[in-house]
């Protein structure tokens, strides 16, 4: 085993998020009391089993990375970066507090979830195909049906009675019988879309990780394009894989009716009476809007 330690930007409490989705499935991670697990896909193809242990401390804040496999430097260098992406290390909640110290209904969000940030996919094709599963139905329905396609179809390593699941592979869903995916209690259009979608990365036509280059307007235009993926699927793609700076997935229910909670006495907001609220945001409206669902939660 390697041990190494990753320090995040204070403040820091990402474990309220954990705590607050916990779900006792592979998704394909697990956590329980403070520990991340997850097996890594390298991409020589490697299965790393990870766990990440995370501190208490909200101003010293510390993430303590396992890592149960024989790795390379190179294997290390990416395991780091997918850690920090999926726990969004780097983010600045200080520049974003700043900002909403100048709102008391902002400053009052900031206040009941100091150093709270979301977890983040660690790569955009197991986000992409975790939002077409959750299209038209409710997150926890969702997630179980994702959890399904992960037991099935994915990679499973066990260390000391932990099982640690890998998300499974473009090749093996784009050669997946629709009959399979439809045991996962998928509809078979949305395996239809999985597979298309699988099969057009397994061919090397589309590289998700690519999305990270591009601004939102291009992600949205190149996901569209796919047969099964509108505007939300694309937004949802950007706020949980690729960041929520600069962007709000108004289109979803969850958030249209968090933001009409706070802002319009609870009579639910359009689509565009949405993104015109929160234009006013700037790059934060994104995040503003994950603490506004957060205190619905709460």
């Amino acid at each position: 085993m390697k041990s190494l330690t990753i320090t995040p930007k204070s403040p820091y409490n990402m474990q309220i998020h954990f705590d607050r989705y916990i779900f006792s499935e592979p998704h394909p991670y697990h956590y329980t009391n403070g520990r991340w697990w997850q097996a890594f896909r390298l991409q020589n193809d490697k299965i790393a089993p990870v766990e990440v242990i995370l501190n208490k401390d909200i101003d010293n804040p510390q993430l303590t990375v396992n890592i149960f496999a024989d790795i390379e430097k190179d294997d290390e260098l990416e395991i780091i970066e997918r850690i920090k992406r999926v726990f969004n290390t780097g983010y600045d909640l200080r520049s974003l507090y700043t900002f909403m110290e100048k709102d008391e209904r902002l400053k009052n969000l900031k206040d009941n979830h100091y150093g709270l940030l979301p977890a983040s996919f660690s790569s955009v094709y197991e986000s992409i195909i975790a939002t077409i599963i959750q299209q038209q139905i409710s997150l926890k329905i969702a997630w179980h049906m994702t959890a399904l396609l992960i037991k099935k179809f994915g990679e499973c390593a066990k260390i000391d009675d932990k099982e640690f699941w890998a998300f499974p592979t473009p090749s093996t869903l784009a050669n997946a019988d629709i009959s399979e995916l439809r045991k996962c209690k998928l509809s078979e259009r949305k395996g239809e879309y999985i597979k298309d979608f699988s099969e057009a990365v397994e061919s090397g036509k589309f590289v998700p990780e690519s999305l990270r280059k591009r601004s939102h307007q291009e992600i949205i235009e190149r996901l569209t394009q796919f047969r099964g993926m509108g505007r939300w699927t694309a937004e949802m793609v950007i706020v949980t894989s690729i960041g929520l700076d600069g962007m709000n997935p108004a289109g979803d229910l969850g958030a249209r009716k968090a933001i009409s909670h706070f802002f319009n006495s609870d009579k639910l907001m359009s689509e565009d009476e949405v993104r015109k609220l929160t234009d006013k945001w700037g790059k934060y409206k994104g995040i503003i809007t994950y603490y506004c669902i957060a205190e619905m939660l709460r």
